[in-house]
């Protein structure tokens, strides 16, 4: 007996801590919240971010356009080469006139030189290079502007996925007032077959109702279950946090004056991603014809020579300038002109092939937002009258004037324009976000 109370309190006990973390686990969002989330965890945009990165990095390397490349270096040499070994002693300043002797030259001792060297090389004019940076700054600025794309886009996604999960709250709880409802009348039918007023096919019918709405309510927990890890997932939140939605699916007023007015759908940072894209390409094209130039660069040298370590007791200095022009290259430079004179074309058909699809997206959106705005009112008139309809269905039975199966076939209309109706409202809400995705303006 005492192994059973044991036991008992064992269990008992588990259930509560399970139910606290369970609790725990629940988290309550705004849809204010949830953007805020999504802009702190979101993966694709904190991935969008180190692109960004990596492209300011890149950017960076162009500098070297400018800068100079400066090189320090330490060399330890011993040998006896005969011509290395003259030469040693010169650059260590110990030549003296022994050394001239032929025997010496020809058959000299083991030297030993320790060089420290600084190199400068200066770049003074390189015309590819120039256009080069040029081309990796267009292309920086068209990573920020995809990555202020993916940041809408993602809100965009965050919005659509709150407002799913509303709807699959919405619809779990309307099935279950419909479930109740088909309860209730089955216990009614029961009353009345018991006294003879309906038929034993009136109660399997009721039965049957039950039955669906059960399955239907199981469908509709599973939905929502789907439509909270969704959410999670895109907040970059543990997939397993049940999400509480606080803002109701809701008529808002129609949109479509603040949709008329003039848009700039030029300024649209996917667009103008694509024409930074474009200017990359435009000043690669130049860089590879700059190649047919010649380039002039500095260089210099300081340098130690000493028989010891680290040494430095010698030193001397170099500098020059140095004119390079590359004349012929085996039709290599001028294979990469046709290849980004090409690459500049593709990039322009893109630009206008985007332009002219997202001109026709943006008449799609309005005519849909409009659409979605009147269906709200059909659906919510064709929901009224259902429930009027059941209503007066359900009293009439009572009185024994109804068939069961009008009553269930008026309850079940009910419940079909309950759920049209509140996904009306959610489609409506989803028009509103692809339009402002597409305009990127805030049109509440």
């Amino acid at each position: 007996m005492r192994n059973i109370i044991y036991l008992l309190t064992f269990v008992l006990t588990f259930a509560n801590i399970s139910k606290v973390f369970s609790q725990e686990a629940e988290l309550k969002l705004s849809l204010k919240d949830a953007l805020l989330k999504a802009a702190q965890n979101n993966r694709q945009i904190n991935k969008a971010k180190e692109q960004g990165k990596a492209a300011k990095a890149e950017f960076r390397q162009t500098n070297s356009v400018f800068l100079p490349n400066l090189n320090l270096s330490h060399t330890a040499i011993t040998t006896n080469d005969p011509l290395a070994a003259f030469g040693f002693k010169l650059k260590q300043e110990i030549t003296t006139q022994a050394d001239f002797n032929p025997v010496l030259l020809n058959d000299p001792d083991r030297i030993e030189n320790y060089n420290t060297k600084i190199e400068v090389q200066q770049p003074i004019l390189n015309f590819d290079g120039l256009y080069e940076r040029k081309a990796a700054n267009a292309k920086m600025e068209a990573v920020d502007f995809t990555t202020e794309q993916t940041i809408k886009f993602t809100k965009f996604e965050v919005k659509k996925a709150y407002y799913q999960l509303e709807l699959a709250q919405e619809a779990v709880n309307v099935i279950e007032k419909s479930l109740e409802t088909a309860k209730s009348a089955l216990q009614l039918t029961q009353d009345n077959l018991e006294q003879g007023y309906v038929k034993e096919a009136d109660l399997l019918s009721a039965k049957v109702r039950v039955l669906e709405l059960n399955n239907q309510l199981a469908d509709a927990k599973n939905n929502q279950k789907q439509a909270g890890e969704f959410l999670a997932y895109i907040l970059g939140l543990d997939i397993q946090t049940v999400i509480v939605t606080t803002e109701k699916l809701d008529h808002k007023p129609s949109l479509l004056q603040a949709i008329n007015k003039d848009q700039d759908e030029g300024m649209r940072s996917d667009i103008m991603a694509y024409k930074k894209s474009l200017e990359a390409r435009e000043n690669m094209l130049k860089s590879e014809k700059m190649r047919f130039l010649p380039r002039l660069n500095a260089f210099g040298t300081y340098e130690w020579n000493d028989s010891q370590i680290l040494g430095t007791s010698a030193n001397n200095y170099m500098i020059g300038a140095s004119l390079s022009w590359d004349i012929f290259s085996g039709y290599k430079n001028v294979g990469k002109v046709q290849k980004a004179k090409a690459e500049l074309k593709i990039a322009k058909l893109d630009l206008a092939d985007y332009q002219s699809k997202s001109s026709m997206e943006i008449q799609g959106a309005k005519r849909n937002l409009k659409v979605a705005f009147d269906r709200i009112e059909m659906s919510k008139m064709a929901k009224n009258q259902a429930e009027e309809a059941f209503r007066i269905r359900t009293n009439r039975y009572k009185q024994g004037l109804e068939k069961t199966i009008d009553v269930l076939q008026s309850e079940s209309m009910a419940m079909m324009k309950n759920l049209d109706y509140i996904n009306s409202l959610y489609q409506y809400h989803v028009a509103v976000f692809q339009l402002e995705l597409l305009l990127e303006k805030e049109l509440q």
